[in-house]
């Protein structure tokens, strides 16, 4: 419905909030108590002229600034690197630390190797999407990645989809959108060039057997309609996820990963370090990053 207002829609820009059900009462509460009681006025970045609509002019490469001041919605709470280096010193358990810098590629990597990984940074997303914090990432050219994130990891129905996480500026030459998509609202087609067609017979499939056919060149977050439920990454919000998927697109070519939320079926997000390794123990995960410590399985 959100894609259909963007494309269909009488707006000439959309701004959804993301955590716009009970959570987001939350929000409508402080904002209502700063005009209504403080006397504050009501503001935004439209009306003090720093924001312009996000739709690019034809034939512009520079990304317009957009009004989204909750700057990906990272509000819940971090750990320092050296609580998480005393909370694994305290259990024993084997980790190896790597500078910020290389962190990138290391995990970049390990995604190309086909690994799936805990992705533990930073502040924790407010609402109820993982956007790159608390997030269980792999790689989205696997044919086999959506069967075995539901299967072996998250523990639930092996049809259930996952997103891709796209660099924005990458966005419109893999998806037919050109557009702020942070908090993974939007749905948009696979761009053509990157589908792939189907022999004629496997039209015929029905059920559970029209995943086993791949239609894009990233099978693992593409829908069977060719769709894909898709989050924009912009590294002013968050730069250590954005510099993992730049250093993937160097390594393959892909600008998108798989981007799915760190928990298994019926457990809610994981918050702290405990819960990601217990999360990261209890399922079939290769490896673990929290922070810039490095936990791998043998």
């Amino acid at each position: 419905s959100n894609g259909r207002l963007l494309r269909e829609g009488p707006f000439d820009d959309v701004w959804i909030q993301p955590a716009s059900g009970d959570a987001g009462g939350a929000v409508g509460v402080a904002l209502a108590l700063w005009h209504r009681y403080l006397g504050q006025p009501r503001t935004s970045a439209e009306r003090r002229g720093t924001w312009t609509p996000r739709i690019r002019p034809t034939g512009s490469s520079a990304l317009a600034p957009y009004a989204d001041e909750m700057q990906a919605s990272l509000l819940g709470p971090r750990f320092s690197d050296e609580e998480i280096a005393a909370w694994l010193d305290g259990r024993n358990i084997t980790s190896e630390r790597i500078p910020g810098p290389e962190l990138p590629a290391v995990v970049a990597r390990l995604l190309a190797d086909g690994h799936v990984i805990g992705f533990f940074q930073g502040r924790m997303e407010f609402g109820p999407r993982a956007l790159g914090c608390r997030s269980i990432i792999a790689d989205p050219r696997s044919p086999a990645m959506q069967s075995v994130l539901n299967l072996k990891i998250k523990f639930r129905e092996s049809f259930r989809p996952f997103a891709p996480a796209v660099l924005r500026e990458r966005v419109a030459e893999w998806f037919e959108l050109d557009y702020e998509s942070p908090y993974m609202l939007l749905v948009a087609d696979v761009a053509p060039s990157r589908r792939v067609h189907p022999a004629a017979d496997t039209e015929q499939r029905v059920g559970l057997d029209k995943l086993k056919v791949p239609r894009s060149i990233i099978p693992a977050v593409t829908h069977v309609d060719d769709s894909a439920r898709i989050q924009t990454v912009r590294r002013a919000d968050n730069p250590m996820f954005y510099d993992v998927i730049a250093a993937f697109e160097a390594l393959t070519g892909c600008p998108v990963i798989v981007n799915t939320s760190f928990n298994v079926k019926d457990e809610p997000i994981v918050c702290t370090p405990e819960d990601a390794y217990r999360c990261f123990m209890k399922t079939e995960m290769d490896a673990l990053v929290l922070e810039s410590h490095l936990v791998l399985k043998p």
